[in-house]
This record gives structure tokens, C-alpha cells and sequence, in this order.
């Protein structure tokens, strides 16, 4: 994948490469940083508004399944000057573990000590309600203690005007009801993206930890921001085994008791195979990278060893031509001695050196 195409990628096909392509991982933790940051925005941009658009369906269904218990069962209401009554005392408690409140409670009569008791059930459930007669008890997942609001204190805040059950059906009708899911999903995906990037941050952290300590322990010098990037991409999986899981049990009510570590476990293994393949990776690279060293040596050798044997047969060829060419030269000397050797001797005896007459010593060197 050449760096072009890792730019053009899409959101859809980053997360199918890391869902499904380990050996990407090496290529994908080399990017900047910057390019992980994004997708991990991307990505819990779009868990938050599927978890959202649940929350409003929810919200829809227990919102009228509410309307029509209070229209039903509640007979009496009155809110006058801060203090709450509904059926003149009466007891309505709830419990429901696939609820957005698994406990609700209504007695706006309790006494202290059965308002202790109450809140002590609540202290056993993720999440609940109890409304009673000056202030309403509220608590979920998110909150470690129960926030309790007291009517009083809200007329403070918002004058709001004494009221019976006819008043709540007339201003219930009244509302509309898209401007409210509208406002409510808003407000529930600002809310989520924030609360899932924290915790998403913290899991990223600790992967990137891990996968630097096994790149360390595997021999690898791997800087920081690259194992976090691996981080990112290491939570595609759980987090979208998280979102079905979310969808299911919001539908069905369906529930993994371990769900938790199980999500922890994936994101812990992908990050551990991914280091591992990049290892194996980088040494088979560098396996191809000694053999192509070895063979450009090679052939380098062979070039300076026909170089080697092409000037040595260059100088034994200028050699032998240099001894043919002094023999030549030899051979002319000996001539030209011998020619005047055999000058002198006629000059001096008058008979050539070979022992002719001059006459036949010149006939004999013109028929030479």
C-alpha cells in the first residue's frame, strides 16, 4: 500500500483493515498521529449517535408506557407550594432490571426511616428513582453517590405554579413531542461523546503501554505515538462488538455477564498479534534486504573480476606486441651491421665480405 492510497483511504475501509488485516497494523501505526486522532473521533462520533438514537427510542417507549401508567393509576396529584401528594400517601414501588430506572418509587408520605430505607434499595441499583413528598432522590451509572433534589430549592430557581394530575396531562399534550426528542438526542450525544472519549482515552493509554512493553520485550525500538495510533485501531472490534451488544440488550434484553472483559481481552490481543506481525514483518524485510545486499555484492565482485581479467589481458597484449615490435626493430639493426660490415670489407680488400668480385658482389646485391 503505497502512501497515496493510505491518505485516500476511507473511515468504512480503515476500520475494515483493522478489524481484519493484522499486517496493516505496522503501516497504519507508522502514519502520523494525527491521522489516528481523527479516526478514533470518527469512530466515537458514531457509537455515541447509535447509542443516542437507542437512548431517544427508549425514551420514546418508556416515555409513553409512563403517560399512560400516570393517566391509569395515578388518581390524585397535587403540588401545592413545594409539597408533593399522589393518592393521598399511597406506596407505588417498581423494580425492573431492562428498565432505564430498574427502581422507582412514589410515597409521598414516608418518614425518615422509611426514606432510609428506600435509599438504601436504591444504593443496590445502577440506576432509580424515588419521588417523594419535598424532594425526589435520583442516581445512575455514572454518579457514585444519589443526588437529591429538593422542591423548594427548584421554586427558587423556577417559579413554577401549583398544580393537580389534570395540569400535567394538559401541558404533556401540549409539547411537542420532536422538538423534545430532537433537544433530548442533542443533548444525550454531546454528553455521551464526551463522557466515551474519557473513557476510550484511558483504554487507549493502557494499550499503548502494552504494546510498547511487548515491542520492547520482542526487540523492536517502536516510539510511543505509534503504539498509541496501534491503540486506536486495536478498539475497532470491541467497540463495535459493543455497539451490537448495546442493541441487543436495549431490543431484547439480552445480557453477557463478562461482556466487560471480554471487550478488554480483544483489544488487548489485537494489539499483542499486531506487534508481533510487525516484528515478524520487519525481520522478513530485513531477511529480503540481506539477499539483495549479498546479491548486488555478488555481481559487484564478478564486474571487478572481469574488469580485473580484462585488464590483464589488455596489458599482456600491449606486452606481446611491444616484444614482436622490438624483435622487428632488432632484426633491422642486425641488417643495417651487417650491410656495413660488408661495405668495409670491400672497401678495405676490394673483395666483397662473401668473397666474390666486386663486379659479382654488385650483380649478386642487385638481383638481391
Amino acid at each position: 500500500m503505497t502512501k497515496e492510497n493510505r491518505k485516500r483511504l476511507s473511515f468504512f475501509r480503515r476500520a475494515y483493515l483493522a478489524i481484519k488485516d493484522f499486517e496493516q497494523y505496522g503501516i497504519l501505526g507508522a502514519e502520523k498521529i494525527s491521522i489516528a486522532i481523527k479516526y478514533w473521533l470518527k469512530m466515537m462520533l458514531i457509537f455515541v449517535i447509535v447509542v443516542a438514537g437507542i437512548f431517544i427510542y427508549q425514551f420514546h417507549t418508556y416515555f409513553q408506557e409512563a403517560l399512560v401508567y400516570f393517566r391509569d393509576n395515578i388518581n390524585e396529584l397535587h403540588f401545592v407550594e413545594g409539597n408533593l401528594e399522589i393518592n393521598q400517601g399511597e406506596t407505588v414501588e417498581i423494580k425492573d432490571d431492562h428498565s432505564i430506572l430498574p427502581y422507582f418509587a412514589i410515597d409521598t408520605d414516608a418518614t425518615e426511616e422509611q426514606i432510609q430505607d428506600y435509599t438504601k434499595k436504591l444504593s443496590g441499583y445502577e440506576a432509580g428513582m424515588l419521588i417523594l413528598g419535598d424532594k425526589v432522590i435520583y442516581k445512575n451509572e455514572l454518579l457514585t453517590q444519589q443526588m437529591e433534589y429538593r422542591y423548594q430549592d427548584i421554586l427558587q430557581n423556577y417559579p413554577i405554579p401549583d398544580f393537580d394530575k389534570q395540569a400535567v396531562l394538559d401541558f404533556v399534550s401540549q409539547i411537542d413531542k420532536v422538538s423534545l426528542y430532537i433537544s433530548v438526542f442533542i443533548v444525550m450525544t454531546i454528553y455521551l461523546y464526551i463522557i466515551y472519549l474519557a473513557s476510550t482515552f484511558v483504554d487507549i493509554i493502557m494499550l499503548a503501554i502494552l504494546g510498547f512493553i511487548v515491542a520492547r520485550i520482542a526487540g523492536m525500538k517502536i516510539r510511543f505515538a505509534s503504539t498509541f495510533s496501534i491503540g486506536i485501531y486495536a478498539l475497532t472490534l470491541p467497540l463495535l462488538l459493543n455497539l451490537i451488544y448495546v442493541v441487543v440488550n436495549s431490543l431484547t434484553g439480552f445480557t453477557v455477564q463478562y461482556f466487560s472483559w471480554m471487550y478488554t481481552t480483544i483489544s488487548y490481543i489485537y494489539v499483542i498479534v499486531a506487534i508481533l506481525i510487525v516484528k515478524a514483518d520487519f525481520m522478513n524485510k530485513k531477511a529480503e534486504l540481506m539477499k539483495i545486499i549479498e546479491e548486488q555484492e555478488r555481481i559487484r565482485q564478478e564486474k571487478l573480476r572481469e574488469e580485473q581479467q580484462k585488464q590483464e589481458e589488455t596489458k599482456k597484449e600491449n606486452k606481446d606486441n611491444k616484444d614482436n615490435k622490438d624483435k622487428e626493430n632488432k632484426d633491422e639493426d642486425n641488417k643495417e651491421v651487417k650491410k656495413k660490415t660488408r661495405k668495409k670489407e670491400k672497401d678495405e680488400t676490394g673483395i666483397a665480405g662473401d668473397g666474390l668480385a666486386p663486379q659479382e658482389a654488385t650483380k649478386l646485391q642487385n638481383n638481391e
